[in-house]
């Protein structure tokens, strides 16, 4: 019985998470993405999640006009926000990534980020050379 109320338990769970993710829309995602607290890829939490972030983002990347959106995501987001803009521009258009490198490789600006269980500050800097060896996608 135990068993059984555990699979319903994720059975509702998975179920919420897709109705809810189904029904959302590209600017739903670029609003939030805008003000996000954390840069994640892959599996975060206790849970072992997909961050909401990550969501948001792979929404827009597989939404209408995606290099437009990341681009203004750039200029208008949060550090954490930039970061993703840059995964998704990295991805899209490769030399305009290069071009925005030049002038953040030296960049002081604290990101916050999130891998696995941890949460740590790195600065901007660090971040795009990550995307730039290809750690997230």
């Amino acid at each position: 019985m135990k068993i059984m109320k555990i699979f319903l338990f994720l059975f509702y769970s998975c179920f919420l998470t897709f109705a809810v993710q189904a029904n959302d829309t590209v600017e739903n995602s670029f609003a939030r993405l805008s003000k996000i607290d954390r840069f994640a890829f892959g599996l975060t939490g206790y849970a072992g999640v997909i961050s909401q972030g990550e969501k948001d983002y792979r929404i827009i990347l597989s939404g209408a006009s995606p290099i437009e959106r990341f681009e203004s995501l750039y200029k208008v987001g949060n550090p954490q926000a930039k970061c993703y803009a840059l995964v998704g521009i990295s991805i899209l258009r490769p030399d305009r990534f290069q071009e925005l490198v030049l002038t953040l490789k030296r960049d002081k600006t604290e990101v916050i980020t999130q891998n696995g269980c941890f949460v740590s500050h790195m600065t901007i800097g660090e971040v795009v050379t990550q995307i730039g060896d290809g750690i997230y996608k």
